[in-house]
Formats: structure tokens, C-alpha cells, sequence
């Protein structure tokens, strides 16, 4: 008898050990997708994103939304190889994805590298594979990537200005910065054929950084978004303002094989609003470095 009661708890104590380790592999198999399923499922209360086009194959992870949030945009070094960066603060926007098939790093980049000019954004500096700093007019963004996550931080900046520049210092400034510099306040003849001479502080602050710096080529270019009007006449006003330009440059001194006119009509507003502000931003000559 005594042998057989212990034989009674040996088996009950075995069986004991084999139950408390059984639930957490048996729950597994009951539920083989559980753990597949869950990153599937999008962030609650995150609203389609529409200021920047998503990675394919990622979710929604999380959001944020601000009135006024100042966000550091870095950018290039300039020509001392300083590191340069940007203050912006305005209304803001956040939004991080994840994938859930595991995604590398590179990958996300060369998509986001890929989807910013397809969203209208020029990128302005960029450090593979991790961040991305781009702008379209008043907008500007900031990605973030990292492993099978990348997030965007998206300000509209509400200290833009379409002021017109006044010296050669701020040319400078934008020049190394963007390899371009909108310049404002140029007015023309009725007939868009001759540059006007109540111009001239644009025009001598234009000069000036010529002046001072290593001859290359620059393209002249013209824009213009009307309110009146169709496409193609905003496009032939700015053929022949892009001309006025280069022949006001080239009668004081600078050579014409120098300079390129660009006329660009209405096809690349800075924004797509017709406030007030921003037909008088969309209205513009651009000083850029023609690419070789």
C-alpha cells in the first residue's frame, strides 16, 4: 500500500508540472496569429496623412498636433563646412509608421528619398540613412528613420515672409543654404519688357554678391501664379521677366554666357493657397546655380 501511494504522487506530481507549463505554448496554438495580427492595427484617432505621402506597407503608429511648435531643420554645411541649421515654428504635425514586415533602414529612405519631390518638396539636406529635411513654400519637414520606423515632423511656417532682400549678406545667405535665393519687390514695365529702376535695391543687393563671387553659371528664373488670366499667359509674362532680368544684369557688367533665363509661369508655386500673402509669394524671380 505504501508503495502504491507513493507511486500515486509521483504521477499527480508530474502531471501538476506538466500542466503549469503547458498554457502559455497551448495559448500560442490556439491562437497561432495573434502575434502576427497585432502591429497590424492602425494608431486610433490618427487621420489619413495628407501633407506627405506614407511608405507603402507601414502603419500608422502614432500622432501629434499642434498649433504653434518650433522644430530645428538641419541643412548643409556651408562652404567653411559649418553645419547650418533652421528654426522653424508654426503649425505642426507628427506622424510615425512602422512596418510590419520588417522593412530595413535603407529601404525607407530611398522611398522617402523617392517621394518628396513627388509630393512637391525640394530636399534640402539629407544624411543616409536617417534624416531628411525638405521644403514646398511655407512647409517644411523633418524625417526621422530608424531601423523599420521612421517618423515626420511637419511645421508651416508662420514667420514667412516674401520681404525683398536687402543686401548682399542675405543673397549670400540663401545662396550657400539653397543654391537659390527668391527675390521680391522687382518691378516691370507694363509690358513685362524692361526692368524698372524702382528696383534697385533688389537689383544692387543682386549685384553686389555677383560681384563677390566666383563667376558661375546661374539661371534666371520667373514665377507667377495669377488670379486672372490662364497658364499660358502667366507662362509668357514670366518668359519675358526672365529676359528683363538677364538684360538689366548683363547692361551692368555681368557677361551674358553667365546667365540663363527660366520662365516657370504658374507650374511651381511655393504655395498652393490664394491668400493675399501667398500671390505675392508665388509671384517672384529666383536666383539659382545652373547644374552642370
Amino acid at each position: 500500500m505504501a508503495t502504491h501511494s507513493v507511486s500515486r504522487r509521483l504521477i499527480l506530481s508530474i502531471a501538476l508540472a506538466c500542466f503549469m507549463r503547458l498554457p502559455a505554448p497551448c495559448l500560442a496554438q490556439e491562437n497561432p496569429n495573434t502575434l502576427a495580427t497585432e502591429p497590424e492595427i492602425q494608431a486610433a484617432d490618427c487621420p489619413p496623412f495628407t501633407t506627405f505621402p506614407q511608405v507603402p506597407i507601414t502603419i500608422v503608429v502614432s500622432c501629434e498636433k499642434a498649433d504653434s511648435v518650433g522644430v530645428t531643420m538641419p541643412l548643409r554645411a556651408d562652404a567653411r563646412g559649418q553645419a547650418q541649421q533652421k528654426s522653424v515654428r508654426g503649425r505642426y504635425e507628427y506622424r510615425e509608421y512602422r512596418s510590419p514586415r520588417g522593412q530595413q533602414q535603407e529601404f525607407m529612405f530611398d522611398n522617402l528619398m523617392q517621394l518628396a519631390p513627388i509630393a512637391g518638396f525640394t530636399v534640402l539636406y539629407s544624411a543616409r540613412p536617417s534624416v531628411i529635411t525638405a521644403r514646398s513654400g511655407q512647409t517644411w519637414v523633418l524625417i526621422k528613420v530608424d531601423d523599420d520606423s521612421y517618423n515626420i515632423s511637419v511645421v508651416r511656417d508662420s514667420q514667412m515672409s516674401c520681404d525683398p532682400v536687402n543686401n548682399a549678406e542675405e543673397v549670400a545667405r540663401e545662396m550657400e543654404v539653397r543654391s537659390r535665393v527668391a527675390i521680391y519687390g522687382i518691378q516691370f514695365s507694363p509690358d513685362n519688357q524692361i526692368m524698372e529702376e524702382k528696383s534697385s535695391q533688389s537689383l544692387k543687393a543682386v549685384l553686389k554678391y555677383i560681384g563677390q563671387s566666383p563667376a558661375r553659371d546661374l539661371v534666371i528664373e520667373s514665377h507667377l501664379v495669377s488670379s486672372k488670366g490662364t497658364k499660358e499667359d502667366d507662362y509668357e509674362i514670366t518668359r519675358e521677366r526672365a529676359y528683363a532680368v538677364g538684360n538689366k544684369l548683363v547692361a551692368h557688367g555681368i557677361p551674358a554666357e553667365l546667365l540663363q533665363a527660366k520662365p516657370f509661369g504658374r507650374m511651381q508655386p511655393l504655395t498652393k493657397s490664394d491668400t493675399p500673402m501667398d500671390i505675392q509669394c508665388n509671384e517672384r524671380i529666383e536666383l539659382s546655380e545652373a547644374r552642370k
